[in-house]
């Protein structure tokens, strides 16, 4: 018994080890399940008529809601006409009338537009400058945004461009020749028409006009009916078009599947004999190939990501797939089946746990070959909702937008299922696409193309746009800022930002706005090249001249002035002693002159300067043949005629006044003296023993002595 229990217990074991293996390896293989991983935006709305030309393709078709839009794309909008591109869940770009825009980059590292005519609106909620650029190409211009905000770039016929930045927005803008930063609230303005080509203008923000209501009204309504909170659980992260749903349908939780929406009956009983990927077309969207495009509003994310299961007695989309790490973008979820040799094909979604054919790793399960046959008629066994959901169209009208799939049989349905999906793309190709194996049909499918008329002139599509030559998948943004802003200069930046370290070193490193250039070493001898030399642009050379002697003139010839100046040597100054100050009661008279006097030109040499430890005084009078006299103390403001005996030394510091020297001692006074002092007599005066009397009134003339007019007229 325990025998026969053994080999069954292991046999157990090893499928589930098998099972889990192949989980494991399914696992490990989803993030390279597809060859294809290109980015895709998608038209979200249009007003009027609004045409798509695919990279590649010769002939423009009619734009629907929900087409997908890839690298090399070109959108163009007729008179009064309007479109909305949703570049992911939260960012756009609108197109006024009369409006041309190329998608030039569409990739996770960055997205490059290019807007040769028209007028364009770019809504940046969410942006990372440093993960992501986003730039903007118009004639001979490229707007690299910086920040979140609001962007307009209007492009008028004669090639005059104008950006707008608000709502807290920053771009930085290139020319051929200069690079600027916009601001928030401001417009700059390139016109190639007036006389100064090139130039920017800056101002204020216009006031808003008719165009700009219409995009804010836009994004009140979509701020109303979208959804951002809380979707983390719903779907991955990577998957966007999805928050539109709840306008739509309702969410649910289910323990087979997790969350899975659910439109609700009053959306689709708009639609007769509805089914999953029945109401809409197949459009040719390289590098995917045939792309599925929904009629349904919300028909975006639904039919590329995640799978649609047929849970209680209704259809419901399922965001996430058993094993899935990341919600891959895909043209349709669908298996395709050809009939008939290819007259029809017929198509169905794809179950929850069904690979995709286009995927890598596709392929029948080996099981079924060691199935008994009342198992695998029971995994065959499929739910009659699915046979309903199977749609069919015929091949002369696949790809054709007016063509209507139609809902295939019950007979036709079950042989579609038990059949082997197509791999790859279908045999079919749309008549814009040139076939190079047929150069017949190429010729005339090109014939047929050029046949249709553009919706704007051929001259606006192929005027250039961008300050420099964009490659697909490079940011122009630091190229330009090298070569306009920089002028191919490094950047000067701190060598300490963070402030750490000593002060002198980060003060000298933060000077200037670009690293100066290093001044080459002058050769001795050889004098700089001047700039303002009409007649000699080299370097004058100069031979070499003895020192002159003290006291001699030499002759310099002035090759500039044509003519000999005759100037004094200067003298060599004497170690040790000091150069005389001009006296202006001892100098002599100066010669008068016919012309003014140069400031001062010292004489060429041939050798360097000498080195000097203080700088030279800007004039420096002539020098004298005696030295100057040698002084103890500093000359005060004025000072009486020198005499050859020193001056006798006081113990007390001098009056303000002194009166002239005597030879003899002054008399010596018991009481101080007065202020006034008259002038000294030879013999002393007579002592009195009493003081003068005070006077009253004048004093009178004495009797004894004789009056002036007596002492005249006896004279």
């Amino acid at each position: 018994m325990r025998t026969r229990v053994f080999p069954a217990t292991l046999l157990s074991l090893l499928l589930t080890l098998f099972a889990s293996s192949t989980i494991a390896r399914a696992a490990d293989d989803t993030e390279l399940e597809y060859d294809v991983t290109a980015r895709v935006v998608r038209v979200s709305l249009i007003k009027g008529q609004v045409s798509v030309k695919r990279q590649g393709s010769s002939e423009w078709e009619t734009a629907k809601v929900n087409l997908p839009l890839v690298e090399g794309d070109t959108v163009a909008t007729g008179s009064d006409a309007r479109a909305e591109i949703q570049i992911d869940a939260r960012n756009f770009a609108r197109l006024d009338a009369d409006s041309v825009l190329k998608i030039v980059t569409l990739r996770e590292e960055g997205i490059a537009l290019s807007l040769s005519r028209g007028t364009a609106a770019v809504r940046l909620a969410r942006f990372d400058r440093d993960r992501e650029y986003f730039e903007i190409d118009a004639p001979r211009t490229t707007v690299a945004a910086e920040k979140k905000g609001l962007y307009r770039i209007d492009v008028a016929p004669s090639g005059r461009v104008q950006v707008t930045v608000r709502d807290d927005g920053r771009a930085r803008i290139y020319s051929e020749t200069s690079g600027f930063i916009v601001r928030d609230g401001h417009t700059a303005t390139l016109d190639f028409s007036t006389s100064e080509e090139g130039d920017w203008q800056f101002a204020q923000a216009p006031a808003k006009d008719g165009w700009d209501d219409w995009v804010t009204n836009r994004e009140a309504y979509l701020a109303a009916r979208l959804r951002y909170d809380d979707r983390v659980r719903y779907y991955d992260s990577d998957l966007w078009g999805a928050e539109e749903l709840d306008a739509y349908g309702d969410w649910a939780y289910v323990n087979d599947y997790g969350w899975i929406w659910r439109p609700r009956v009053t959306v689709i009983n708009n639609y007769n004999n509805w089914a999953p990927y029945r109401h809409g077309y197949w459009t040719w969207c390289p590098p995917y190939g045939w792309t599925w495009v929904g009629y349904e509003p919300w028909g975006w994310a639904p039919y590329h990501y995640g799978r649609w299961v047929y849970y209680n007695n209704y259809w419901a989309w399922c965001p996430r797939g058993p094993n899935h790490r990341r919600s891959w973008w895909r043209p349709a979820l669908v298996a395709f089946v050809n009939f008939d040799f290819g007259s029809s094909y017929c198509w169905y979604p794809l179950s929850y746990h069904q690979r995709d054919p286009r995927s890598r790793h596709y392929g029948r399960d080996d099981r079924l070959r060691s199935m008994r046959p009342d198992e695998l008629a029971r995994l065959r066994r499929v739910d009659p909702a699915y046979f309903r959901a199977v749609t069919s169209q015929r091949a002369g009208q696949f790809g054709s937008p007016n063509a209507r799939p139609q809902p295939a049989s019950t007979e036709l349905a079950r042989r579609t299922i038990d059949m082997e999906p197509l791999r790859g793309d279908l045999p079919v190709r749309p008549s814009g696409i040139l076939d190079r194996s047929n150069p017949a049909a190429g010729d005339r499918q090109a014939r047929n193309a050029m046949a249709r008329p553009a919706p704007v002139s051929t001259s606006m599509l192929e005027r250039p746009t961008g300050a420099a030559v964009r490659r697909p998948g490079v940011a122009l943004d630091e190229e330009l800022r090298r070569s306009r802003v920089l002028n191919g200069r490094e950047l000067l930046r701190p060598a300490n930002p963070t402030g750490g370290g000593s002060s002198s070193s980060s003060v000298e490193s933060v000077t200037g706005a670009v690293m100066r250039p290093a001044r080459p070493v002058r050769e001795p001898g050889v004098r700089d090249k001047e700039d303002n030399n009409p007649v000699n642009s080299s370097p004058v050379e100069r031979t070499a001249r003895p020192m002159a002697k003290p006291g001699a003139r030499i002759k310099e010839d002035d090759s500039n002035q044509g003519s000999q100046v005759e100037r004094p040597a200067r003298p060599v100054r004497q170690p040790g002693t000091r150069e005389k100050q001009p006296d202006q009661s001892e100098a002599p008279a100066r010669p008068a002159r016919s012309e003014p006097a140069p400031r001062y030109e010292p004489p060429a040499r041939s050798e360097p300067p000498p080195q000097r430890s203080e700088p030279a005084p800007r004039y420096e009078p002539p020098a004298r043949s005696e030295p100057p006299p040698q002084r103890s103390e500093p000359a005060p403001r004025y000072e009486p005629p020198a005499r050859s005996e020193p001056p006798p030394q006081r113990s007390e510091p001098a009056p303000r006044y002194e009166p002239p020297a005597r030879s003899d001692p002054p008399p010596q006074r018991s009481e101080p003296a007065p202020r006034y002092e008259p002038p000294a007599r030879s013999d002393p005066p007579p002592a009195r023993s009493e003081p003068a009397p005070q006077r009253s009134e004048p004093t009178k003339p004495s009797e004894d002595r004789p009056s002036r007019g007596e002492r005249k007229k006896d004279g």
